[in-house]
Order: C-alpha cells, then sequence, then structure tokens
C-alpha cells in the first residue's frame, strides 16, 4: 500500500466517524425533544390539566425512547453528561509511518 492509499483510507476513516458523530448528535437531540415532550405531558397530568390522548403519548414516547436506548443512545443523565458522552472521540490508530526508502 502507498501512503496516498494509506492517506485516502485514513481520511475516509475520519469522515465515517464524523457520520457517526454526527448521527449521535441527532439521536441525542431527539432523546431531548422526546423527554421534553414527555415532561409536559407529566406536568399537564399532576396539574390536573391531563388530556384523553395522554396515556397513548407517554407509551409512544416511552417506546420511542426506548428504541434510541436500545441503539446505544444514552437517555437517562443531565444533558451536560450525555454531551459528554457523546463528544469523547473514539478510539483511533495512529498511521503507520511511511516506508523507509531503499
Amino acid at each position: 500500500m502507498s501512503f496516498l492509499d494509506k492517506a485516502k483510507e485514513k481520511a475516509t476513516q475520519l469522515t465515517q466517524q464524523a457520520k457517526e458523530k454526527i448521527d449521535d448528535l441527532k439521536d441525542n437531540r431527539k432523546a431531548d425533544d422526546l423527554l421534553d415532550e414527555l415532561g409536559r405531558i407529566t406536568y399537564r397530568q399532576h396539574t390536573d390539566r391531563a388530556e384523553t390522548g395522554d396515556p397513548e403519548a407517554i407509551a409512544t414516547l416511552v417506546g420511542q425512547l426506548q428504541a434510541l436506548e436500545a441503539d446505544g443512545t444514552p437517555v437517562l443523565g443531565s444533558k451536560e453528561e450525555r454531551e459528554q458522552a457523546a463528544n469523547m472521540p473514539p478510539p483511533t490508530a495512529p498511521l503507520p509511518p511511511p516506508p523507509m526508502p531503499t
């Protein structure tokens, strides 16, 4: 493998890692949105303003959160803790040194 091939492979790996990071951030935002909506419904119920469709909405939201969690998205914990976990860079192998000329 030439140096350019190795560099191209590394660039492809970095691109894939960036795409995964973006997907993780999207999943975290979706979890936040679902949790916000769940909180609104819960607040409504605890302040005697429940609506007829609340139990079904809660079941749907919990199901969506469980699906995200099953895919590896952290759902519990503070936003700061989840953002910190999402921002940890994945371990990468360093590029091997170029071959020595003979």
